[in-house]
């Protein structure tokens, strides 16, 4: 073997053990150092890094970001998340949480919140906010009728006649469709479907009963082509 093939030799054999050497013990700019997490509220960081499978001392080779991104999603208060690998050993994990847009009571299931899509989130706890609509029922609500109650709730955002702030529960029933309870005690039946063109309806009556001084008891605009109303006496 010549002069110049060893020394190639050596040098392969050499590069073999370096490359050798970095996989068992990775380049501490590799190793997980540090994890941050921002934008968290209502999950905590603990419980961020348990779901991402991400521990200290390990190689950020070893997980992909795209499994430890699925891992927190499972949480239902997480909307998106997003996993960055930084210089020197830090992970950083950025949070965007769900908001709760009502309350759902249902018989024989803890009070919970869910966002303005229907989600299922947290159950409802004083430190997170109690001041919220209800949406009531005594059995399980079909993601049409809650589609539609949460429509409902949409519609009262904008509305001079019938705020969101006016609004204290919403009764959902799969037989009879949709009733709203107002702070003040009156009702609104709406039934079934066509939520938006009822609503408007609704703003109408409530608007003509002020202009003539009445207060209605309630109003039933189930059928959708006439509203039914009952004034106090």
């Amino acid at each position: 073997m010549s002069t110049l093939t060893k020394g190639i030799s050596v040098i392969f054999f050499f590069s073999v053990c370096g490359i050798a050497l970095f996989a068992i013990e990775p380049s501490e700019h590799l190793t997980v150092k540090e994890v941050v997490i921002t934008g968290n509220g209502k999950i905590s960081s603990s419980e961020i890094i348990k779901r991402s499978g991400i521990r200290a001392g390990t190689t950020s080779m070893l997980f992909p970001a795209s499994k430890a991104k699925q891992g927190i999603l499972e949480n239902p208060w997480v909307s998106e998340v997003r996993v960055k690998k930084l210089l020197h050993g830090k992970i950083k994990i950025e949070i965007y949480e769900n908001e709760p847009f009502c309350i759902v009571a249902r018989e024989g299931v803890e009070p919970h919140y869910i966002n303005a899509e229907g989600r299922e989130l947290g159950t409802a706890e004083p430190s997170q906010g109690l001041d919220f609509p209800v949406i009531s029922s005594k059995e399980k609500i079909s993601p049409s009728l809650m589609l539609q109650a949460i429509e409902i709730l949409n519609l009262s955002k904008s509305s001079s006649a019938l705020g969101w702030s006016e609004i204290s529960e919403i009764v959902v029933e799969e037989n009879f469709g949709i009733k709203l309870l107002t702070l003040d005690r009156r009702f609104v039946t709406f039934g079934k479907n066509n939520m938006k063109s009822k609503w408007h309806k609704v703003e109408r009556i409530i608007v003509h009963s002020r202009k003539n001084n009445l207060v209605e008891k309630d109003i039933d605009i189930s059928s959708g082509d006439v509203g039914v109303i009952g004034y106090d006496s």
